[in-house]
């Protein structure tokens, strides 16, 4: 049985800072239950705790997990980033970044927890945080990826779940169960947009949770938390701790997302992004936004997947959330093909349970009414939608396709 909140709270959080590396372990009483099909997760934790034990640096990516060759200070290690629409990058980042925190979010959030559940790899670092967390209080945490949404809603309730990270699409796809998870409280969704839809879905399935979103990166970690009575356009307010600078602003108000906080990688360890960059203390990794006079952060997009159509600057994420907050909807991908007289045409892929009928065709059909005219679409199902390990669409294997005879005309 775990110990009381109050002897987590002192083992943790009593000591000085020069000590933190200290409670970058598992608490005795953690538990890692493993429900994924080929039940390889655990295995993947308990090298991570190993490696760092022995003073090296880690390598957690979607590979497993290996060992740097290079000696490093204990509590420094590598994840990797999203991938979403390239090759997935190496950050290096410290212990003491995630125990900041793990440490606001207890006191904030889950001092009353029990039992994470966890929908994601964990070589995507989405799921392999909120692993560490639950294992650094004394939790225990259930991974169920690689299961179906109902097997993974029924194996939630079994194991009396009350915290669950997330991203949007996993949350979409678990609310297909057609389950309620009274015993869940708290949902923390995080790469990607949280629409009013999913939201809904989400009440439905968990109707006793506080649903949180969070922005941030691989990069970043936390940017930005909106709890229910934040604007449901906006990503929130500033984590605690963490500063936000609007830079190069135009005339919209919208320009550059710059971030200050104790929660930022160190460096990339492989691969690099032409729009992340440093300056004094700040970081940008691209994103586009602004904000409003109660702090509320708005995001428009990443710079490196912003087109023009006829002229036009088109933010796919918003066309994407637009989609997402159909209720036949699950999960989406827009991006440009070349066009040689218009710049781009805009290509939208859609993932539903409701293959037939149709429905694509009316939601695009909506979107032009819109002023956003969509050339072709394509439409896969549950089974058939390409994801990564991170929950977010793979867009590399989308675009792929492009040329193929499955994409429609509209």
């Amino acid at each position: 049985m775990r110990k009381a909140v109050s002897d987590l709270h002192d083992r943790l959080f009593y000591l000085e800072r020069a000590l933190a590396l200290d409670h970058f372990k598992p608490h005795p009483d953690a538990e890692f239950i493993d429900l994924s099909p080929n039940g390889c997760q655990a295995t993947l934790l308990d090298r991570f705790w190993t490696i760092i034990g022995a003073g090296q640096e880690p390598i957690i990516g979607q590979n497993g997990i290996t060992s740097a060759d290079t000696q490093t200070d204990r509590g420094v290690f590598q994840c990797e980033t999203g991938g979403t629409s390239g090759k997935p990058k190496r950050i290096r980042r410290t212990a003491e970044s995630w125990l900041t925190s793990i440490r606001v979010i207890f006191e904030k959030f889950t001092n009353s927890a029990e039992c994470y559940g966890i929908l994601g790899d964990l070589g995507h670092s989405l799921a392999f945080y909120a692993a560490v967390e639950a294992q650094i209080l004394g939790y225990r945490c259930v991974s169920v990826v690689g299961r179906s949404p109902k097997e993974q809603a029924q194996q939630f309730a079994s194991a009396g779940i009350d915290v669950i990270y997330a991203t949007p699409t996993q949350m979409r796809m678990l609310s297909k169960s057609h389950c309620v998870l009274e015993n869940v409280q708290t949902v923390f969704i995080g790469g990607g947009r949280l629409d009013s839809e999913t939201r809904v879905r989400v009440q439905s399935l968990a109707p006793n949770a506080q649903i949180l979103q969070f922005y941030g990166a691989a990069e970043t970690s936390f940017i930005t938390l909106a709890e229910p009575h934040h604007d449901a356009a906006s990503v929130g307010i500033a984590f605690p701790r963490v500063e936000i600078d609007i830079r190069n602003i135009d005339s919209d108000g919208i320009g550059d997302v710059w971030v200050k906080s104790p929660y930022v990688f160190l460096e990339y360890a492989h691969g690099h992004a032409p729009d992340t960059h440093w300056q004094d203390g700040w970081l940008t990794i691209g994103e586009l936004g602004k904000i409003d006079d109660a702090g509320q952060l708005f995001l428009s997009g990443r710079k490196s997947r912003v087109f023009t159509v006829s002229d036009k600057t088109i933010f796919p994420e918003d066309i994407e959330q637009y989609l997402n907050a159909k209720p036949e909807v699950i999960a989406s991908a827009v991006f440009p093909v070349d066009d040689p007289l218009r710049g781009a045409r805009i290509y939208v892929a859609l993932c539903s349970d409701q293959t037939d009928g149709d429905h694509p065709q009316r939601i695009l059909g909506d979107l032009k009414e819109r002023g956003v005219i969509v050339d072709r679409w394509r439409m896969y199902g549950l089974d058939e939608w390409p994801m990564l390990v991170s929950g977010k669409p793979n867009y590399q294997e989308i675009v792929s396709t492009a040329l193929e005879g499955a994409w429609q005309k509209l």
